[in-house]
């Protein structure tokens, strides 16, 4: 009775006040907006997740007309579209990503929009002929894909640009030592550690069947290890253990009495632990695989061969090369820091002149592509290129010579000949310049623009075809021969050096597209479409009159560079 009596008095409030309720809900929904439509991003619109799903509508934007492959679009109420930028990147040549910003207190995440994919890197200026050549001492160019590998004959690149058998690319190899050079200077000394110095006592233990004493050989004035072991290296050979350093450079010198090979076993922990062999061993071929097995070819290994050989390097070229054959797309990296090198093994009958681990082996890989370019000149001073070359429509048939490779060779070689002392390297660098007073009809390098500009040709097709940054890198060559060289040396490179700055100074304004640059000039000379510079040869169009600006200080080198780094921002010429 009592609980009948209060519902009696409660359920009128209960029932006014749903209706109160019900009534201010209409009354909200009659006269208030949402708040979020009152709060407008100032500038630029934003994407805000919550509500893009419902206001947003698919729209097909029509690309110039092509009907037929729509692009999905984005429409927002306001009628501002949106199209997706993989579709922008492409049409207009861009790049971007989400990245996070580092600087934020919350990591929070951005869009980073790029006008070009290449970046600028200023050159380390004043230029010298001593110094760091440009910037390359950001260059790596063995990793680079037209790079084969690093042959273990020669110590230099093998390339695989224009012809996948590998040749000898002078241009590649005055990179290479080039590279290694400016490397030198820009990086910290390097770390060593001895493995195995023959000047005493071996402390690793030699298998029955094998042997192993230390003799002093006549021919290098120091102690060295004889040995002798089973040849072929599938078998147990004489073990040599290696500290767990890290280091990925290994020097040593070796010389086999007939066949053999010295074989390196490494550990790489990535997902799972991998074991690999590196093999140097007696043979002409340059490289080859057989499974988890990478070995390189050392020739007759009847002379001494004295090996700096990077084998992060040397695996990776050698893994991708087997699973090129296996079909596989993606290339093979891993983290150079989670490999090891287990343990050295000597197999055949020789000589092992010590072993050492390095950190970095810049001065000696430097001195290889230095000494390379002495033993490889031919007799007119030039380095030919021995495969064909196809420019547009126009076939070059080897052999054939460069002036960009001419001109990056002699720079190598000055520079080796300040560091070395050695006259060998400054009389190739001289012997070089004969081919620049010679017409590229005529089998040598240079040609005439308009009957009037004398140019240097990096390509010396006939008609001809005015590459810039090889024209460019011929007259840094020149330059630092006219530093060094004296007497009749220094007043010839100097005045074909002179000849070529009038020329370039000339022609530039032809490279300019007001948004960008040319390669070269074919269209003028080979009557095609013109070959835009891509971003990464703009830059270093870019970087190489920023060092022309530094030799020979002119407006035209300073406005030009200026003009173009700015496109790379995305700025373009005005219209009329």
């Amino acid at each position: 009775m009592r609980f009948l009596i209060r519902m009696r008095f409660i359920l009128p409030f209960l029932v006014g006040a749903f209706v109160a309720f019900l009534a201010s809900i209409a009354y909200w929904r009659s006269n208030c907006q949402p708040i979020t439509t009152k709060l407008k991003p100032r500038g630029a619109y934003t994407h805000a997740a919550s509500s893009a799903n419902a206001s947003w509508q698919k729209i097909p934007c029509i690309i110039n007309g092509n009907r037929r492959n729509p692009v999905d679009c984005r429409v927002e109420p306001s009628n501002e579209v949106f199209l997706p930028f993989s579709f922008i990147a492409r049409y207009f040549e861009i790049t971007g990503k989400i990245e996070t910003d580092k600087k934020s207190l919350n990591a929070e995440k951005f869009f980073n929009w790029q006008h070009s994919y290449a970046k600028l890197i200023l050159p380390k200026l004043p230029y010298e002929s001593d110094g760091i050549f440009m910037s390359f001492d950001n260059y790596n160019v063995e990793v680079r894909d037209r790079v084969k590998c690093i042959s273990a004959i020669e110590g230099v690149p093998v390339s695989s640009q224009w012809s996948t058998s590998g040749h000898v690319y002078p241009v590649q190899v005055a990179q290479f030592g080039l590279s290694h050079y400016s490397k030198n200077i820009s990086e910290e000394r390097p770390r060593h550690r001895l493995v195995a110095n023959f000047e005493r006592d071996f402390d690793f233990d030699v298998p029955r069947g094998s042997y192993a004493e230390r003799i002093e050989d006549s021919e290098k004035e120091l102690w060295v290890l004889n040995f002798s072991a089973p040849v072929n290296y599938t078998s147990p050979g004489i073990p040599i253990p290696f500290p767990d350093t890290g280091e990925p450079y290994v020097i040593f010198g070796v010389k086999f009495y007939r066949h053999g090979a010295i074989s390196f076993h490494l550990e790489v922990q990535e997902t799972e632990r991998t074991t690999y062999e590196l093999i140097y061993a007696c043979g002409a071929d340059t490289i080859s695989t057989q499974g988890n097995r990478v070995i390189y070819g050392l020739g007759s290994c009847s002379e001494w061969n004295y090996l700096v050989r990077d084998v992060y390097v040397d695996l990776i070229k050698g893994l991708n090369l087997y699973y090129k054959k296996s079909s596989k797309k993606d290339k093979i990296r891993f983290n150079m820091a989670r490999m090891r090198i287990q343990q050295a093994e000597l197999h055949g009958r020789g000589l092992l002149d010590g072993l050492t681990l390095a950190s970095s082996a810049h001065s000696e890989l430097f001195e290889k592509a230095a000494d390379w370019l002495v033993r490889s000149q031919d007799t007119v001073g030039g380095w030919p290129v021995t495969v064909k070359r196809k420019l547009g429509s126009v076939e070059l048939e080897p052999p054939w010579y460069s002036a960009m490779a001419q001109g990056q060779a002699m720079s190598t070689l000055i520079r080796a000949y300040k560091r070395l002392k050695n006259h060998k390297y400054l009389q190739a660098a001289v012997k070089a310049l004969d081919l620049f007073s010679k017409s590229s009809e005529a089998g040598g390098i240079s040609a005439v623009f308009m009957n009037k500009f004398v140019w240097f040709e990096e390509y010396p097709t006939n008609p001809p075809s005015f590459v810039l940054n090889g024209f460019i890198y011929a007259l840094l060559g020149l330059y630092d021969v006219k530093t060094v060289a004296d007497g009749n040396d220094a007043e010839r490179s100097g005045k074909l050096f002179d000849t070529g700055v009038e020329s370039l100074k000339a022609l530039l304004p032809l490279y300019d597209t007001g948004s960008g640059s040319v390669y070269d000039l074919r269209h003028f000379t080979l009557k095609g479409p013109p070959n835009l510079a891509r971003w990464d040869y703009h830059s270093t169009h870019i970087t190489q009159l920023q060092v022309m600006n530094s030799i020979h200080p002119d407006p035209v080198f300073a406005d030009f560079a200026e003009r173009w780094a700015q496109y790379m921002k995305g700025q373009r010429a005005d219209h009329n």
